[in-house]
């Protein structure tokens, strides 16, 4: 799963093969359905997980009838295509790591996700900031993208870096303008220190639970959370508190963390979750596999896939905060999609 309620796979290089997967350096042009990571020079908020420690941008391309372009020297990415979409369409997305400064002086880890669309032959875009706590930031520190887009003739600015930098400062007045609203409960007991938190939707109490996700890592308790990873017996566990999730959001975040071609998840990509349906990933003595619906099998992208989770995705980066952070007593919030 990815950010709720909004859309959702990588590290060949470690171990996950994923057709279309690749890092990226400097200028590069590439096309085909796939998910793209790239260098973030503004750092990355749980390095160890990234791969080499800094690709941990990210650029998606849903088809085959999408191009890119990335040009890391002049900060722009380039989107491209020629196709008609009868129905608006997301065909791409960008993904970038940053962190700001909170009113308490700690840095905080924030991530920037844009949707590319189209439907016809036009383009539009959404874009909302991932927030692990709640409140406004400054001292922003994100690589300075913009993103375009082809129009007949001509190339149209879609996003700034101007733009990517206000959402960021301010993701709660972003959550508030778009109407979305996510509110974030630890439900760690006294002392506990892996990571569990429940998602809901709404505000305060008309706020509407819709799914629960846990890391444990049993023999790395007090570390970090690439040093969990690393101990090679963990758990990553999804469970959905709602069957009113979207289909199309599970079956794109699926997609992004290499989970689509999983015989044992084909239900799940077909249907979408049941109510209190769990998904989990987990290794033991290093050895990963997948767990859904009363069912285990192999699955050696364990590590890779639950890693792209915890570096990308919102729910990743509050259980990512958490791990890192003392057990919190009372209820945390945060706004994000």
């Amino acid at each position: 799963m990815r950010n709720f309620p909004s859309p959702a796979v990588r590290r060949a290089a470690l171990g996950l093969a994923l057709a279309g997967t690749c890092a990226l350096a400097g200028a590069a042009d590439f096309a085909g359905r796939g998910v793209f990571n790239f260098k973030s020079d503004a750092g990355c908020p749980f390095a160890a997980l990234a791969g080499g420690g800094s690709e941990c941008n990210r650029l998606a391309l849903d088809d085959a009838d999408t191009h890119a372009a990335l040009d890391s020297a002049s900060h722009t990415i380039r989107f491209a295509s020629t196709r008609s979409y009868p129905e608006k369409t997301i065909v791409g997305d960008v993904l970038l790591q940053g962190s700001g400064r909170a009113r308490d002086g700690q840095r905080v880890p924030l991530t920037f996700h844009a949707l590319l669309s189209r439907s016809g032959s036009e383009w539009s875009v959404s874009s909302h900031a991932h927030s692990p706590v709640s409140g406004e930031f400054d001292d922003i520190r994100i690589d300075p993208y913009k993103v375009t887009v082809n129009e007949p003739g001509s190339e149209r600015v879609m996003l700034t870096a101007e733009q990517v930098v206000e959402a960021l400062a301010k993701p709660s007045l972003a959550a508030r303008l778009a109407n979305v609203f996510v509110q974030v409960d630890d439900n760690r007991a006294d002392g506990a220190r892996d990571a569990d938190i429940t998602i809901g939707l709404g505000l305060s109490r008309a706020s509407k639970s819709v799914a629960r996700a846990r890391f444990r890592a049993p023999g790395a308790k007090g570390r970090d959370l690439a040093e969990a990873m690393r101990q090679g017996n963990w758990t990553l566990e999804l469970q959905a508190l709602s069957s009113k999730i979207p289909r199309q959001v599970i079956q794109r975040d699926m997609f992004l963390y290499g989970l689509e071609s999983q015989p044992l998840l084909q239900p799940l990509l077909q249907r979408g979750f049941r109510k209190n349906e769990k998904l989990l990933l987990g290794a033991a003595d290093g050895k990963g596999y997948i767990r859904y619906d009363g069912q285990q099998r192999e699955f050696a992208g364990a590590d890779a896939a639950a890693r792209a989770f915890l570096q990308d995705s919102f729910i990743g980066l509050v259980l990512g905060w958490q791990q890192q952070q003392p057990p919190q007593p009372v209820k945390t919030r945060a706004d994000g999609r």
